[in-house]
């Protein structure tokens, strides 16, 4: 009988630890406040909705039938930071409720570019960075050398001897099948099950301290969801704030947000890198719009938004499955978290299911797009027509 109690007793005990560790834990997302003075994007209300553009690799559409055919929630457009087109799917494929200016969408890996520069934010103001040279230098320093002793011991076999610069080109070397079937094998859902949903099971660096180099070939491109988490980690070691707080009185603020927005968050409160952000489609443009215009000289170096985002040969290097091969012109390297197109100025935050922060440098246009491509059925060449079509309508502006 004695037994039996001392069992009980060990069993309740450690119940009551769980359920204390749970009430300790953030909510899946934490809150990002807007900044007191917004930036202004002008809405004079001459929007076009008579573009050609395309809805297949061979034929072309009206702009509205794009978007009810290929499943846009929302297409905004600004060009010199005037909206100019403004469209949204009559019908509530996206997380339910009406589309709009005013619904939070949910930003899946589009939030890589966000956290990119939040990591160029962090290293300027640490190492006082300024020009491309600096940054270039501060690139090739290991992973571990950002971390604090502990966690640098704890990824002593991971990602500690991983060049930051690789890590931000997704060619980090470590481990990870991103998208796998059947999905027990993917190590994207085991992030999801044990570091990003409530209740979480295990720390980030915890988690990745599992994962090895791979040791087959150096700077080989893998698409990581924990190369961008371990980002966060970085920023989390460097920043004097939490890197949530940094990002809400940095590049949040910077880019004069409109609205608050939220993130989800680990369970040491942290941003989960690779996804998992909810903002309104205007912020979505102004976000690309400071991207455009390299920081506005606001904080984070233009020289950061230069090596970012650089179409450099090495950067296009084994990509040959990212891009689609029915259609030259949409064949994609990759840059610090953002997509880069062969050739060509412009570059791109992308998300899955049809989500895109498109950024057109010499146009001064930045086209946001925001789709349900899993449940709307669409063409394999999906990403491929959406690309043509923002060129479309760039061609169409530009008149």
């Amino acid at each position: 009988m004695q037994v039996r109690r001392l069992l009980i007793g060990v069993v309740l005990a450690a119940v009551a630890l769980v359920s204390q560790s749970l009430a300790n834990e953030p909510r899946k997302a934490l809150p990002i406040a807007a900044p007191p003075q917004p930036s202004r994007l002008h809405d004079y209300g001459n929007h076009l909705d008579d573009i050609d553009v395309w809805c297949s690799l061979e034929t072309h559409c009206d702009i509205r039938q794009y978007v009810q055919q290929m499943g846009v929630c929302g297409l905004y457009v600004i060009k010199n930071r005037t909206v100019r087109v403004e469209l949204y799917h009559p019908t509530d494929i996206c997380e339910g409720g009406k589309n709009g200016i005013d619904k939070m969408y949910g930003v899946a890996s589009m939030a890589k570019s966000l956290t990119s520069t939040l990591l160029g934010q962090a290293l300027a103001e640490k190492y006082h960075l300024r020009t491309r040279a600096q940054f270039e230098a501060i690139m090739q320093r290991p992973v571990g050398s950002f971390l604090g002793l502990r966690n640098r011991m704890t990824l002593a076999e991971s990602y500690s001897t991983v060049s930051l610069e690789h890590l931000l080109l997704m060619r980090s070397d470590i481990q990870w099948r991103e998208g796998y079937w059947p999905a027990m094998l993917s190590d994207s859902i085991a992030f999801d099950n044990q570091v990003r949903t409530p209740p979480r099971k295990r720390s980030l660096i915890g988690f990745a301290s599992r994962y090895r180099p791979t040791r087959h070939r150096v700077a080989r491109f893998n698409y990581s969801a924990l190369d961008a988490a371990m980002a966060i980690a970085v920023t989390r070691d460097v920043s004097p704030l939490p890197p949530l707080k940094a990002f809400e009185k940095g590049v949040w603020a910077m880019i004069g947000a409109a609205h608050s927005a939220s993130w989800n968050v680990d369970i040491g409160g942290d941003p989960i890198g690779p996804c998992c952000f909810r903002a309104r489609i205007d912020d979505l443009a102004r976000f690309g719009d400071f991207a455009l215009h390299r920081g506005e000289g606001k904080g984070i170096p233009a020289a950061w938004f230069d090596l970012a985002t650089a179409p450099l040969k090495s950067r296009f290097e084994g990509l040959g499955d990212e891009s689609d091969a029915a259609d030259a012109s949409c064949r994609l390297g990759y840059g610090y978290f953002w997509w880069l197109l062969k050739n060509r100025s412009d570059y791109f935050a992308y998300g899955r299911f049809g989500q895109f922060i498109h950024i057109y440098p010499q146009d001064n246009v930045v086209i946001v797009q925001l789709s349900a491509w899993d449940t709307v059925p669409v063409s394999s060449h999906a990403r491929c027509i959406a690309l043509k079509t923002h060129d479309a309508i760039v061609q169409r502006l530009g008149r």
